[in-house]
C-alpha cells in the first residue's frame, strides 16, 4: 500500500461520514474501494454504530434488489462489526435478512414502508405461510423432534423443549428460511400472502426468539403432523 493509499485508508477510518458515503448506496466500485483501503480489515475498526445508521435505507435498497449490496454485506460476514456482542447479533441478524432479500430475484409487488409502519396488523395470521407448500423444503429430520413428539401432541412446549427448538434453528436452515419467504415476498401470486411474508421477514429479526415464534412453531408442528400421520413418531 503506498502512501496515498494508506492516508485514504486513515481518513476512511477517522472519518465515519467519509465511509458512510461510500456504503450509503453501493455500486460496482465500493467492493473495490474497501477491498484496497483494507477498511473491513482494519484493526479496531468497528462499524457497529455506522451500519445500525445504515440499515434503514439499506432495507429499502435491498427490497429493490441492490446485487452489489449483498456482496458487501458477505464482506461484512467475515468480520468483527462491533465489540458488543449484543450489537454484533442484531447486527448480523438484519444483515441476514437484507442480504438474503437482494440476492432473491423479484420485484417487490407493494411497498415495503406500509409494512414496516404496520408491522403487527400483517402479522396477524401471518403463521399460516407455514402451510404453503414452498416451505415444505424446510426439513426436520424424525430424530430432530423425537424429543419433542409427546409436547408436540399436545400442543405445548415447556421451557427446556423451546431452547431445544431454538437450537433446530443453526445458520444454515435460518438462511432457508429467510431465502424462501424473501421468495415469497416477490414472487407469490397472492399480495396479501406477500405482504406477511415480508412482516415475517422482518419480524425475525431477533434469531434468539425463533422458539418463541408462532411461524417457526407452526415449520417445526406441520414436519411433526407430516411424521405422525405416517406413524412415523
Amino acid at each position: 500500500m503506498n502512501s496515498f493509499d494508506k492516508k485514504i485508508k486513515t481518513r476512511l477510518s477517522m472519518h465515519p461520514e467519509m465511509l458512510r458515503s461510500i456504503l450509503a448506496y453501493p455500486n460496482e466500485e465500493t467492493l473495490t474501494t474497501l477491498t484496497r483501503y483494507q477498511v473491513f480489515e482494519s484493526k479496531g475498526a468497528y462499524l457497529g454504530h455506522l451500519l445500525t445508521s445504515l440499515l434503514p435505507q439499506w432495507e429499502y435498497i435491498a427490497c429493490e434488489g441492490n446485487e452489489y449490496l449483498g456482496k458487501v454485506i458477505r464482506n461484512l460476514e467475515k468480520t468483527q462489526i462491533s465489540p458488543i456482542q449484543q450489537e454484533s447479533d442484531f447486527l448480523r441478524a438484519n444483515l441476514l435478512r437484507i442480504r438474503v432479500l437482494t440476492e432473491t430475484p423479484g420485484t417487490f409487488p407493494f411497498s415495503p414502508l406500509t409494512i414496516q409502519e404496520n408491522l403487527f396488523r400483517f402479522l396477524e395470521g401471518a403463521d399460516l405461510v407455514a402451510d404453503l407448500p414452498q416451505l415444505a423444503v424446510i426439513h426436520f429430520a424424525k430424530d430432530e423432534l423425537r424429543p419433542l413428539a409427546a409436547e408436540l401432541a399436545q400442543y405445548r412446549l415447556s421451557p427446556l423443549s423451546r431452547r431445544y427448538v431454538q437450537n433446530l434453528f443453526h445458520q444454515e436452515r435460518q438462511e432457508a428460511i429467510l431465502a424462501n419467504l424473501a421468495y415469497l415476498c416477490k414472487n407469490y401470486p397472492l399480495l396479501s400472502t406477500c405482504r406477511q411474508a415480508y412482516a415475517l421477514l422482518l419480524s425475525l429479526d431477533n434469531i434468539e426468539n425463533w422458539s418463541r415464534h408462532p411461524f417457526c412453531l407452526r415449520l417445526v408442528s406441520n414436519r411433526f403432523w407430516e411424521y405422525r400421520s405416517k406413524e412415523i413418531l
